[in-house]
């Protein structure tokens, strides 16, 4: 997994394909190969414990109170994004429904709904809620990071056109007056493991009370991470630099854990259908984003 993070960070090659990917080609090559058995009892264990410990420690610092209050009109931009991002989703699967995936075609189009509202956090819980075979997980991250690839070109060049923002007084070190994150530390992080063991085992409790258990837990998990992170911000916000630095590795490990499962034939004859229904997805998106923020009447640098 080190050297996994290590490419994504240093080498060209690792940042254009992202983390998320490469961990799937190096499961898928494992796997090909008979260095890791599919099903393994250790997949197990990754899948049932240290992807729901990953969530919590990722939503340490997601206090709902400072977002509402510092975002302004980018909680604006960021709502009618979302809802763009639903139609999007919708008007891609009323001309893609990828019938050929059966039941997975719905999942991984949730799944990437998700994903381009909540980003990775919410790709890997949706598709872990909704049991999606990890061959269209795969073929779904392909296809997304091509799409992204695409997508944020089309955005820079709109961005080209947009006047440089005049520099502000604040200070480049602590980001405009926020409070200072620290790195990585022995201390935080073992209590950051701690306090998500505690609240992944309290959201299980709460899924099992409300009958959801099957799909729930990551929900429940993130709902009860969200609460205790906004109502002791100070805290929980001291603990989140050790907490994203942790779940880093372990999103990496699902990621690896999901080759190791898929075929690298299902990834690649399933990839396509992924692709032509994510880019309508994306293409939708965008259209609806700069049409309702001008009808809004938000600058397109906010947008």
């Amino acid at each position: 997994m080190y050297v996994l993070v290590r490419a994504e960070e240093r080498t060209a090659w690792g940042a254009a394909l992202s983390g998320a990917l490469v961990s799937i080609l190096a499961g898928l090559a494992a796997s090909s190969a008979g260095l890791v058995a599919p099903g393994a009892p250790a997949q197990a264990v990754v899948m049932e414990y240290l992807l729901p410990v990953a969530v919590p420690l990722l939503l340490l610092g997601a206090d709902l109170r400072r977002v509402v209050r510092t975002t302004g009109d980018l909680l604006k931009a960021f709502l009618i994004g979302s809802v763009a991002t639903v139609i999007g989703t919708t008007v891609a699967y009323l001309l893609f429904p990828m019938r050929s995936l059966g039941q997975d075609g719905w999942k991984i189009a949730a799944a990437l709904m998700g994903s381009y509202i909540g980003g990775a956090v919410n790709f890997v819980a949706i598709s872990e809620a909704l049991g999606t075979t990890p061959s269209v997980v795969a073929a779904g991250v392909a296809a997304d990071n091509l799409i992204s690839a695409l997508y944020f070109t089309a955005l820079f060049a709109l961005a080209s056109k947009i006047p440089p923002e005049a520099k502000s007084a604040s200070s480049p070190e602590d980001g405009g007056g926020g409070e200072p994150r620290g790195g990585m530390s022995v201390l935080h992080g073992g209590a950051a493991l701690a306090l998500s063991f505690a609240i992944c085992r309290a959201g299980t409790a709460i899924a099992a009370g409300l009958g959801v258990a099957a799909g729930g837990t990551l929900p429940c998990v993130t709902a009860l991470v969200v609460l205790l992170a906004t109502a002791f911000p100070g805290a929980l916000g001291r603990l989140a630099p050790s907490g994203e630095t942790m779940a880093l590795i372990l999103m990496q490990v699902f990621f690896a854990v999901v080759g190791a499962n898929g075929s690298v034939v299902d990834a690649v004859t399933k990839a396509p259908a992924v692709f032509a229904f994510a880019a309508v997805q994306v293409a939708v998106h965008l259209a609806v984003v700069l049409g309702a923020g001008r009808l809004a009447g938000l600058d397109r640098k906010q947008l």
